[in-house]
């Protein structure tokens, strides 16, 4: 709890009160997992009321279940006091997974089981992407691989802000809030991104642990694709739903996204 008042005093005595009609454009990015499974604790019970014979689900452990993370990056530019209105901004949406190669060849039959008399599914030095977990830094091994969050920032969240400060935004002073999850905190992430943005004149302000009523992505991007997921989801019966129809459905989501929606 201290932290979360540290942060809203941050909020308050410094971040809205940089300059008297001081031009910003606050720029909030989180991650969200989202899988293909949802579980329906009131279908017993439902069933039972209306005569209905139980059914039942059988999955792996939640941790083998279809499942992506990805991330997204919104902004809000305004002049002098936030409450005053702005500019909602829709500034990247963005998979987390990275190009992996096939080390031999592959077989496999029409239900996608690996089989040595199969249909080839895949030769040696093909390309293909593989879902896979976000760190600060670390872009991991072949065998296991990693998305680097330091990556994105470098290659394509600072690129952007840096042409929309140059171009329509120019004067806006950028500010970085991000949440304060384990990959957000390590050291030599955090001496990227503070060396970038000192240089730049920008601010980092990341915000308080466990605080996701302090940025739009969590109160009103996220929901929205979280819903659809679950309407896909349901829709599978008692199978999970195809990760990338969840995937095309989150873009759909974030294409139809009003900007007045991120403004609010």
């Amino acid at each position: 709890m201290a932290t979360h008042v540290d942060f809203s005093k941050f909020v308050v005595h410094e971040f809205w009160e940089l300059a008297p009609g001081a031009k910003v454009l606050l720029i909030h990015y989180n991650e969200k997992w989202l899988d293909g499974f949802v579980e329906r604790s009131v279908a017993p019970k439902i069933a039972q009321k209306v005569g209905l014979e139980k059914a039942h689900a059988f999955l792996s452990h939640k941790s083998h279940n279809n499942k992506f993370m990805y991330a997204g990056v919104t902004g809000y530019a305004f002049e002098g006091d936030m409450e005053d209105g702005g500019h909602g901004l829709k500034l990247g949406l963005y998979r987390y997974n990275v190009a992996k190669m096939q080390a031999g060849e592959s077989r496999a039959d029409e239900h996608s089981n690996l089989r040595h008399d199969g249909d080839i599914k895949g030769k040696k030095g093909d390309c293909y992407l593989v879902d896979c977990v976000v760190t600060s830094s670390d872009q991991g091994i072949c065998d296991n691989l990693k998305f680097s969050l330091k990556s994105l920032l470098e290659e394509e969240v600072f690129p952007l802000v840096e042409s929309l400060v140059k171009d329509k935004y120019k004067g806006f002073v950028p500010v970085f809030q991000s949440d304060s999850a384990d990959f957000h905190i390590d050291a030599e992430y955090i001496k990227y991104v503070k060396g970038y943005c000192k240089e730049k004149g920008w601010v980092w302000a990341p915000q308080a642990p466990q605080m996701p009523h302090a940025n739009n992505l969590d109160l009103a991007v996220f929901p929205l694709m979280s819903s659809q997921r679950s309407v896909l989801a349901r829709e599978s019966s008692n199978s999970e739903a195809p990760v990338e129809e969840i995937w095309k459905a989150v873009q759909s989501v974030w294409n139809d996204l009003q900007n007045s929606t991120i403004a609010k």
